[in-house]
């Protein structure tokens, strides 16, 4: 082997750990879940009868799945769109120079600090009907206590407004990065222009960001259809099914019901909106990337 052949391998073998990571605990299990969905699992038999689409067909007639998923898409529908807006603003807000908004940058970014498990009981607790700070504020101001997790009608609501106020300072933090990336040379040409703050960030701060904003449209996208934890400690899917979603489904038809097959069949289909709702999206939102 000559010095120049054994000089190009040196880069896969850098990259070997992290694809080797990679293949084990990511594709791995893609790969077993898909197999598994094929399967009618009996974990205390440990046998593994192949049923073909007989999953897949069941959950197309399943009511409790088919309610999970349009609370699923009516969940991303309503908090995607306001945490990237949220997000944006408070990007545009914290970029301005001033010892007191980066203040305000520690600030907005807290709740992405705090574990999701430890912010989703604190909020549990302040939603509480009878001892919660929230309810206790509205007493105060003269306003009727409210029911939230334990409301059929306020209980989604209130799973997503815990879920906003966690992401928006984490997608904050990103778009802020990209905003830092933008030349203050544009900035400046276009006030010489005569472009106002308004005419500034629609046709130089917009366009310039767009590559930082599909990321996060995207990424938080995907993450909001995975999400579980909130699900599991606020409101285990209640009341009647009113805050189920996909994933809580996964982990209850897994480990409560024991039906593994099952559980990677609504995983497999999960996994198939995510594919189509990022691809609808980047269809939607087209932005030349430069290297």
């Amino acid at each position: 082997m000559t010095r120049r052949r054994a000089w190009s391998v040196v880069p896969y073998l850098f990259i070997a750990p992290a694809m080797v990571g990679f293949g084990l605990f990511k594709l791995y299990p893609i790969m077993e879940g898909l197999r598994l969905s094929f399967y009618e699992v009996r974990p205390i038999a440990r046998t593994q009868d192949f049923i073909g689409l007989a999953n897949f067909a069941e959950l197309v007639r399943d009511p409790v799945i088919l309610k999970a998923t349009v609370n699923t898409l009516l969940f991303n529908l309503a908090v995607t769109p306001v945490q990237v807006v949220l997000a944006l603003g408070l990007a545009v807000l914290v970029n301005r120079k001033g010892r007191v908004l980066q203040a305000f940058r520690s600030f907005f970014f807290m709740p992405a600090v705090i574990s999701l498990v430890v912010a989703s009981i604190i909020w549990k607790l302040m939603y509480a009907p009878d001892s919660g700070l929230i309810n206790g504020l509205l007493i105060a101001v003269g306003l009727p206590a409210q029911t939230f997790l334990t409301s059929q009608s306020q209980a989604m609501a209130s799973l997503m407004g815990m879920v906003v106020w966690k992401g928006v300072g984490y997608w904050m933090v990103i778009l802020l990065a990209g905003l830092k990336e933008i030349p203050e040379s544009i900035q400046e040409a276009a006030i010489v222009d005569g472009a106002g703050p308004g005419r500034r960030f629609f046709s130089v701060t917009l366009p310039l960001l767009s590559p930082t904003l599909v990321f996060v449209v995207v990424a938080d996208t995907v993450i909001n259809f995975l999400l579980f934890v909130p699900v599991y400690v606020m409101t285990q899917g209640g009341p009647s099914e009113a805050t189920t979603l996909l994933m809580f489904e996964v982990y209850r038809n897994a480990f409560v019901y024991t039906r593994f097959g099952y559980a990677a069949a609504i995983s497999t289909a999960l996994l198939l909106v995510i594919a189509v709702a990022v691809s609808i999206q980047m269809r939607f939102l087209r932005v030349e990337f430069e290297y």
